[in-house]
């Protein structure tokens, strides 16, 4: 049954013969049992039961209103009495004179008044009824009337139990009538009463012309005023419905729109074999060659466009296109069951008006065939997957890379401990430079970083360590600028950082020329690395970390080893990274093991080895552990926190992750805080996507996106890249393309190659295309390795569209992507080897690199070699495949209320998120599915 029922007569000066008994009725009532609340739930009685059966064989429709849908229901007397009443009222136009009409409109019981009767028209228009009563009694014309009716939870629910909101809907569609009534504005009457029925509120809407020879009301303009009213009542659950689709995440609200979403799904995994539409799409393309003019299915002859509606028709009988053509007509007539009770008409594919792209995509892929275009998209299904994964797993190797080593407690051996080795002249007081742990100095960290019986005295911290520094400790002034570099037990100064840094590095160059010391040449490296009271200067890092090693210093050793890893002040060598590595490794440094595993992984200065792998994680992990109870940092919280985070060296557990995290993050480390924010952004996706089952913390996004934001000010390359991605997608907080553009700028300029890429895939999108800068990023981002920059480049220089077709560039760049194992360009060089088109034909190398394709799950390179000896032309046997995908696109678009060119039936992807926003403010509740962080 219809939430909303809409019925269409017009009122005539004589009643029809055979309903002249009812108007003694309608006018007295007479005849109408009302009954007492003691008796409303006894079933109907006999007199009842006669009237109505009189009611059907008389009234049409009547059997389709909502009081009759109730009676059926429940046949009792109250529900009789309701639908005999108003399906007697909807009839007055039919039975009663028209000045009686408007009469008993304004003034039955149960109409809402205004001012002295129950009549309105446009606002500002005054409507006395005595007038308006003989003016319709005395219209030659055709006077139409209408009646609205709603379900009265909806009314409630909606806000429609009121005249005012009718009110302001009915005013608000004055052009719907003139335009459905064929009525000329300037001529149009119209006038309207509330009836708040028990059951069923609803609204009489009479509608006429001035001029006697306008109004004309069609079956197609009744039901464009059916849809127009719910689309407009309904509006906050239509909009619910098209977002639930679009987004893909969120629960649909029917089994139709959930089982093609299914059925999508399904056809995304499949291959498609059918080799009467690849005849079919081969004389398509012959019969295109000979037309001229442009390519498209309105300006074809009649001929061509049966062989394309043959090809539409022939793709629909495929078993899991007519599934899904059936379920997306499903998925219309949920909206159109707001107001329409009749099932959609199931007419061929090819003739289905929605869906009518289909047609003009088939053409243009017999085109793109006719002119031997090289077919690769259909490798595509899942990349985007695969690019998440190989980024997540990316940055869980790489996020502990550059990060500083705490300053650990020293053994007696490594101590080295120095006499006072200067006096200096400061305020007028002597100052001797030194460099020991003393034992003010040990207690000061201990104040700073707690013990495991006492929390952290942040005061007491900065007092002691102050002391120390003043009295010349070259580590005291170190910590120092770190004290002020976080704010602890003060405010933030990056004027004090700096000096006391500036001062932290004097004083060690100083006590090192008076004796060598092997920590303090390590130590002196690190603030050279750093940039610690002096400019960054890896050369420098690297001669004093080269200093320490050659006397086998275990962490000058990583040091060193890290910087040939990365190519830094050093030319880049990865066995030289691996012997220092392995070096300090052996020596027992927790930090030179992680390191290892990581070459172990992926094969770097080494060959890989799973196993080696996580055996050095492992005892990295313990490492961190046991460095952890003898000497608290927050750098090692960070480490350990991330192990936990990543399950690397130890099983995964979030809690114990976010339990370190948060006390490094407390500590002001921006790297701790950059990886509490991806754990919660991750766990509130989670939530959206409807994985965990409850609703997202916005308040914990908004968090998150601080925090983030906060590390992205402190170039933290990662933090800018995840900042850019969320405000790209703009799920979890509101999309802005130019902070997401700004923010993956700044992880492209330091060397983020994720962050490339995706710069080079934003300028590949019509909104925002720059082919050049595009083909920068994604040319950065294959210099590093990148395998999917290296592909979509290789794809972009072999296709010839966005720019000068290359085909040695191509194949380079493929080469690139395949031997990194993308399984995506192995298989776009076996169809170039196969087909011979741009290269020398070379079916065994096809081969081979279609083997390492489908040896990785391609199905596409699969299906070649299961088929390798029965192909005419590759291309023919997956045209229906490439057909199968567009199809499965245009439906899917129009599911999510979209039309084939992208855009939303009613309301586009950028004004529905605007829309959110500003329900966000309205105070919409979080399972409305309009909640989103809010960033300025």
């Amino acid at each position: 049954m219809p939430k909303l029922i809409l019925r269409c007569n017009y009122l005539k000066n004589s009643p029809p013969a055979h309903l002249a008994n009812y108007i003694n009725y309608i006018g007295t009532r007479e005849g109408v049992e009302k009954v007492a609340s003691t008796t409303s739930s006894l079933p109907a009685t006999d007199r009842q039961k006669s009237l109505i059966t009189d009611i059907l064989s008389k009234i049409p429709d009547a059997n389709r209103m909502h009081e009759y849908h109730d009676y059926i229901q429940r046949p009792t007397r109250e529900n009789a009495s309701e639908f005999i009443t108003q399906a007697l009222e909807n009839n007055l136009d039919i039975i009663a004179k028209k000045k009686n009409y408007m009469d008993y409109l304004a003034n039955r019981p149960g109409v809402e008044i205004i001012g002295t009767h129950g009549l309105f028209s446009n606002e500002g228009e005054p409507v006395v009824l005595s007038c308006v009563a003989e003016e319709v009694a005395n219209h030659p014309g055709v006077i139409w009337t209408n009646v609205i009716s709603l379900r009265r939870e909806d009314a409630e629910r909606l806000g429609y139990d009121s005249a005012v909101q009718w009110q302001a809907l009915l005013r608000s569609r004055v052009q719907l009538l003139c335009e459905n009534c064929k009525i000329d504005s300037r001529n149009l009457k119209w006038y309207a009463a509330f009836h708040n029925e028990s059951h069923h509120p609803h609204v009489h809407l009479v509608v006429y012309s001035s001029d006697p020879s306008e109004g004309y009301l069609t079956a197609k303009g009744i039901d464009a005023m059916r849809s127009a009213y719910a689309h407009d009542i309904f509006r906050q659950e239509f909009l619910s419905i098209y977002e639930k689709a679009t987004e893909q995440r969120n629960q649909l609200k029917e089994q139709a729109e959930k089982s093609l979403l299914f059925l999508l799904q399904q056809m995304q995994e499949g291959v498609c074999h059918h080799p009467q539409i690849a005849q079919q799409m081969q004389l398509l393309s012959r019969r295109l060659k000979n037309t001229g003019g442009k390519k498209v299915y309105g300006y074809l002859k009649a001929d061509v466009k049966a062989i394309v509606n043959d090809i539409v028709d022939e793709l629909a009988k495929e078993e899991r296109v007519a599934e899904c053509y059936q379920a997306w007509l499903k998925s219309r007539e949920e909206i159109q069951h707001y107001y329409k009770d009749s099932e959609i008409e199931m007419i061929p594919l090819s003739q289905q008006k929605e869906l009518k792209s289909v047609k003009n995509m088939v053409i243009r892929e017999a085109v793109r065939f006719g002119e031997g275009y090289l077919y690769l998209e259909e490798a595509e299904t899942g990349i985007e997957r695969l690019e998440e994964i190989s980024e997540q797993q990316t940055e869980s190797l790489a996020t502990l890379q550059g990060e500083d080593m705490p300053d650990i407690m020293l053994g007696q051996t490594e101590m080295e401990e120095q006499e006072p080795d200067r006096q200096e002249e400061e305020h007028g007081e002597s100052v001797s430079y030194f460099a020991r742990w003393t034992d003010r100095y040990k207690e000061a960290r201990e104040y700073l970083y707690g013990t495991m019986g006492e929390e952290p005295d942040e005061e007491a911290a900065h007092e002691i360590m102050l002391e120390e520094a003043e009295q010349g400790n070259a580590y005291a002034m170190h910590d120092m600028g770190k004290i002020y570099a976080q704010g602890i037990g003060c405010e933030a100064d990056k004027e004090k950082v700096d000096v006391w840094y500036k001062k932290a590095l004097a004083a060690m160059h100083y006590v090192e020329q008076k004796k060598s010391n092997t920590y303090l040449e390590y130590r002196i490296g690190k603030m050279y690395q750093y940039g610690l009271g002096t400019d960054e200067n890896m050369e420098q890092a690297g001669e004093w970390f080269s200093k320490a090693a050659a006397k086998e210093h275990k962490y000058a050793l990583y040091s060193l080893g890290m910087l040939y890893l990365q190519g830094k002040g050093v030319e880049q060598d990865e066995e030289t990274a691996y012997s220092l590595l392995f070096r300090s490794y052996s020596k027992g440094n927790p930090y030179a093991a992680y390191e290892l595993g990581k070459l172990y992984e992926t094969g770097c200065g080494t060959e890989k080895n799973q196993e080696k792998s996580e055996n050095c994680y492992r005892v990295a992990f313990l490492g961190f552990l046991n460095l952890e109870k003898r000497s608290k940092d927050d750098t090692l919280w960070y480490r350990i926190g991330c192990m936990y985070l990543h399950g690397i060296g130890t099983e995964a557990d979030e809690t114990k992750a976010e339990h370190y995290l948060t006390k490094a993050s407390d500590y002001g480390n921006t790297h701790a805080s950059y990886q509490l924010a991806r754990l919660y952004i991750r766990q509130e996706s989670q939530k959206l996507s409807g994985e965990s089952g409850t609703a997202p913390d916005y308040a914990k996004i908004a968090k998150a996106v601080k925090w983030l934001e906060e590390s992205a000010a402190q170039e933290n390359p990662f933090a800018d890249y995840a900042i850019g991605r969320l405000y790209r997608e703009g799920t979890l907080v509101a999309e802005d393309m130019e902070k997401a553009v700004f923010h993956l700028k700044r992880a492209a300029n330091a060397r983020n190659s994720y962050a490339q890429y995706q710069l080079g895939k934003i300028y590949l999108e019509e909104d925002t295309k720059n082919i050049p800068a595009a083909i920068q990023y994604l040319t950065l981002a294959a210099k590093q390795k990148n395998q999917f920059a290296a592909y979509r480049l290789g794809k972009l220089y072999l296709a010839g569209e966005e720019l000068p077709k290359n085909t040695e560039l191509a194949l380079h760049y493929l080469k690139m992507a395949a031997d990194t194992e993308n399984q995506y360009a192995q298989y776009a060089l076996g169809k170039v080897y196969l087909i011979g088109k741009d290269v020398q034909q070379d079916k065994e190398l096809a081969y081979d690199y279609f083997l390492k394709s489908a040896e990785q799950g391609n199905i596409y390179a699969a299906y070649f070699l299961e088929h390798w000896n029965d192909m005419p032309h590759p291309d023919l046997f997956l045209m229906a495949t490439r057909l199968m995908r567009h199809l499965e696109h245009i439906i899917e678009e129009n599911v999510a209320g979209r039309k084939s060119g992208g855009r939303r039936q009613g309301i586009d992807r950028k004004l529905a998120r605007k829309i959110r926003q500003k329900k966000i403010a309205q105070g919409h509740a979080v399972d409305d599915h309009e909640d989103m962080v809010q960033t300025q």
